[in-house]
């Protein structure tokens, strides 16, 4: 099995958005209705990623008294983790022991879903700490960076790697970006830059995006929205539970072994949250 990772270089970017085109294209996704001035203060367009939008150049610019105005942009798309609880979310499993989920890990490292099992419940949605996965309202389904394995697999570089125009994104053995991104962090700083970041390293047991940041951190807008365990078991349950009592028919096979613990799990959670906001409502 290959352990293949995304590389991209911050200093190389120049956020002409070619990877998102390139993203739209070739995985044949919709175009979204934008405005100008999306994100507050910046160019970045559409707002965020969705089930119809993989790949997104997020701008961020920072006003200082002796620097003027300084844009920061980074490229935004499934971080690939390593230890993903998306997968660990996904309660779809084949009756055999052991098949993949519906949310699985490719031959090649890289995390894809399977969109003929997906049921569309939205537990991997709720789980990822980077807020990827989105569930598509028409064809409830979960859509989200492929890493291209369709592509990767006829030995093809993917989509948004083979069209970026300055190499600020590669694509190869996760060992070999990591020492390109620790090799073009230490160039960086000889060059003069006092702030070098090499993100994806060791994150979620290591991501298969790993990003070489100059400037400061803070101002690339990665977030982990739900970097607490326990708050992201949580919410998967809920989002389960909450699948669950829509159907017209209960669904116990779905999630193969152990899910019935984990649907339960979601149904007390989803009743105690509930009977909180009742109380709350009341004071």
């Amino acid at each position: 099995m290959a352990d293949n990772s995304f590389y991209y270089d911050g200093s190389l970017c120049m956020a002409c958005r070619g990877c998102q085109v390139a993203c739209k294209q070739w995985n044949q996704l919709p175009a979204e209705k934008t405005e100008f001035f999306a994100a507050p203060g910046g160019y970045q367009n559409p707002a965020a990623l969705s089930a119809s939008t993989w790949t997104l150049i997020k701008f961020h610019e920072l006003a200082c008294d002796d620097c003027g105005v300084k844009w920061f942009f980074r490229r935004e798309t499934c971080m690939h983790c390593t230890d993903a609880k998306c997968i660990e979310a996904c309660p779809v499993q084949p009756a055999e022991e052991g098949g993949p989920k519906a949310m699985h890990r490719t031959e090649y490292g890289t995390v894809t879903v399977d969109a003929e099992r997906c049921i569309g419940c939205g537990a991997c949605a709720a789980a990822c700490p980077y807020g990827v996965p989105h569930v598509d309202p028409e064809a409830k389904k979960s859509r989200k960076c492929t890493g291209c394995v369709d592509r990767v697999a006829e030995g093809l570089s993917p989509a948004c790697v083979n069209t970026c125009c300055t190499d600020a994104l590669d694509y190869g053995p996760r060992a070999d970006m990591v020492a390109k991104a620790q090799a073009q962090a230490a160039a960086l700083k000889k060059a003069g830059c006092k702030e070098v970041t090499v993100y994806g390293v060791e994150e979620h047991g290591g991501l298969h995006s790993i990003y070489v940041l100059p400037g400061p951190f803070a101002q690339y807008g990665i977030v982990e929205a739900k970097a607490d365990m326990g708050t992201i078991r949580r919410e998967a349950q809920r989002a389960w539970a909450a699948w669950q009592a829509q159907q017209p028919v209960p669904v116990r096979t779905a999630g193969g072994p152990g899910m019935a613990a984990l649907a339960a799990g979601g149904l007390l959670a989803a009743g105690l949250s509930r009977l909180a906001e009742r109380k709350a409502t009341k004071r």
